[in-house]
């Protein structure tokens, strides 16, 4: 027996080559026309025992194909079966009226289609037989057609209807339980989500580009009002700006200090863009890390600045220094006597005669200026000089509270001290250390001359 040729007329490369593959595969020879003046051009000289040919292409669609193919009485029983997308009925009436003998809708099952080619080949020989043909009236839309075929063409054409009206039934079957299980997946995941922001032990706050709250979670609610609500439609109580990761520092309705570590991204929220923000209290940990950079940087027995801290925060002064272009002053102090008083008196006199030099250091100089016990008896200062300050003037004080200190006799010491000054213009680069150094040098000249 020999083997069955089709012609396939189709302009997507892409389904020509797939459909091709698949009839080739089930052993049919398959040749391709890009578009319907093609076809007509093969069929001059070649004759396929069935046409497939697509309905929408460029020019020359498959209905006005399949009319010129009837037009040659050559062709007038080769069964020719169109391939749409389209499912109005008034599809179907096109085809029977241009002579198509069956039809089926993309996209197509492959199986199925075989089974349909060789079903519509088997019927085309039965056709041979000379079924008798007839002329039926058709009225849909209002409209009437008038449709000559035979019965058997006739008859495969309604099963090809009712195939493709079974698939797509099928299809769509499919398709509602898809998309029901989708929705069933939305909802749940929806229910989840809101679990998680409301049962969040950090305060979630979702707000538009005016800062006008759009939604807060209960902890978020506990966080910013002492009633636990009235937050939705009011503005965000943060004025810093949370854009960005950072840690921030709050008052809550308590008045209490909060530490908030916030990060916030852009959502869509209502089919709108807001930000979502997300805020952690961190205020244990913070007061935590808080005190333990204060006992890093201070002294033990005096509670002023240990040589570590001076170092780090006059690296800080002499920046402020360089911005605002004021020059500095960075003095050197060393107790006299405290040895004698160990000697003496005892340890524990001599750390009282050290706290009460630093209480007098910290009493003579400004809140702004950096004071620091570097060590056993030695004493630092620097800080900020302007107009109206000349350090000469604080170190005039700090000698008068020693003086008055001594006078009173309350103590079993006397206090002395002797100190250095070095003057530091705001642009100079002279690292610190070396500052202090040339400070410590005159210090030294100082307590030589009272010897």
């Amino acid at each position: 027996m020999s083997s069955i040729r089709i012609l396939l007329v189709e302009d997507s490369i892409t389904q020509a080559m797939r459909l091709r593959y698949v009839l080739e595969a089930e052993g049919f020879d398959v040749d391709v026309a890009a578009n319907g003046a093609d076809a007509l051009t093969f069929l001059e000289n070649n004759a396929p025992d069935l046409i497939i040919s697509d309905v929408m292409m460029p020019k020359m669609n498959g209905y006005e194909l399949c009319r010129k193919i009837r037009e040659n009485p050559r062709y007038k029983e080769t069964p020719i079966m169109l391939v749409t997308t389209l499912s109005d009925p008034t599809d179907v009436i096109r085809a029977l009226e241009a002579g198509a003998d069956n039809f089926t809708t993309k996209p197509y099952n492959e199986q199925a289609l075989i089974s349909r080619i060789r079903y519509i080949l088997a019927n085309a020989e039965i056709r041979k037989q000379r079924g008798s043909e007839i002329g039926i009236e058709v009225f849909f839309s209002g409209k009437k057609y008038f449709i000559n075929s035979t019965r058997i063409q006739m008859i495969d054409f309604l099963l090809s209807t009712y195939e493709s009206a079974i698939q797509k039934n099928q299809e769509l079957f499919v398709s509602n339980n898809k998309l029901k299980e989708a929705l069933d997946n939305i909802i749940t995941l929806q229910r989840n989500y809101r679990q998680l922001l409301e049962t969040s032990q950090d305060a979630i706050l979702v707000y538009d580009k005016d800062k006008m709250i759009r939604y807060a979670n209960p902890a978020a609610h506990v966080l910013f009002s002492k009633e636990q609500k009235g937050l939705i439609g009011a503005r965000l109580p943060i004025e810093e700006d949370i854009s960005t990761q950072k840690e921030i520092e709050i008052k809550d309705p308590y008045g209490n200090t909060i530490f908030l570590d916030a990060r916030s991204v852009s959502t869509d929220w209502d089919n709108e863009t807001m930000t979502l923000s997300v805020l952690r209290d961190i205020t244990e940990s913070t007061q935590l890390r808080k005190e333990l950079e204060q006992i890093s940087l201070t002294d033990d027995l005096t509670g002023l600045y240990n040589r570590r801290g001076f170092k780090i925060l006059s690296e800080r002064m002499i920046k402020l220094a360089r911005r605002l272009q004021a020059n500095m002053f960075i003095l050197f102090g060393d107790m006299d006597g405290l040895k004698s008083i160990n000697d003496t008196l005892g340890h524990l006199e001599g750390d009282n005669a050290i706290r009460t030099m630093a209480s007098i250091f910290k009493s003579a100089f400004r809140e702004s200026d950096l004071v620091a016990r570097m060590g056993g008896d030695e004493f630092a200062v620097i800080g900020l000089i302007n107009e109206n300050f000349v350090p000469n003037r604080l170190v005039e004080r700090m000698n008068e509270l020693i003086g008055s200190f001594n006078a009173k006799g309350e103590a079993k010491f006397k206090l002395a001290v002797s100190i250095g000054i070095e003057r530091i213009a705001y642009d100079s680069q002279i690292p610190i250390e070396e500052m202090l150094s040339v400070a410590d040098t005159k210090m030294y000249k100082e307590k030589e001359g009272k010897r």
